[in-house]
């Protein structure tokens, strides 16, 4: 690949990681979204969105050293961008599959809060007898 095949091809390598990289971030905090607390589901999406940046960025280096044996210069950077558009899918799905997988993780610890909240409301209350919720007067037996 000449120097302005192989700059081409970086460039617009790197700008679709990045634009997959914002979706990623995007959808990520709505996915994600916890009212409780927020700074956790922004947080994750942040650090799941530069680790799949990072991995394609370094994955489109790699690739872009690769002599395919392609004849043309024009199919080889097809080729390439190619193999990088398959490679996004994949590392997509992944993220993905990672920020559903935290999100249920989230989700459970939420439900054990609340189960545990109620637990604690519960025991708070004093038990009163049946006789005395139907109204029967106290009796000694």
């Amino acid at each position: 690949m000449d120097t302005d095949s192989y700059i081409a091809f970086l460039v617009v390598s790197a700008l679709l990681v990045v634009i997959d990289a914002v979706i990623i971030t995007i959808s990520g905090r709505k996915y994600l979204g916890d009212d409780d607390h927020p700074g956790r589901s922004v947080a994750a999406s942040w650090l799941t969105t530069t680790l799949f940046t990072l991995i394609v960025l370094g994955l489109v280096a790699l690739i872009s050293t690769v002599d395919l044996p392609v004849d043309g210069e024009l199919q080889k950077l097809v080729t390439k961008l190619g193999i990088v558009l398959l490679l996004l899918a994949v590392a997509h799905a992944i993220t993905m599959t990672v920020l559903a997988r935290y999100r249920g993780e989230e989700r459970q610890e939420h439900l054990v809060d609340e189960l545990a909240e109620q637990s604690r409301v519960h025991a708070k209350k004093p038990e009163v007898s049946p006789s005395i919720e139907r109204g029967e007067p106290y009796s000694k037996v």
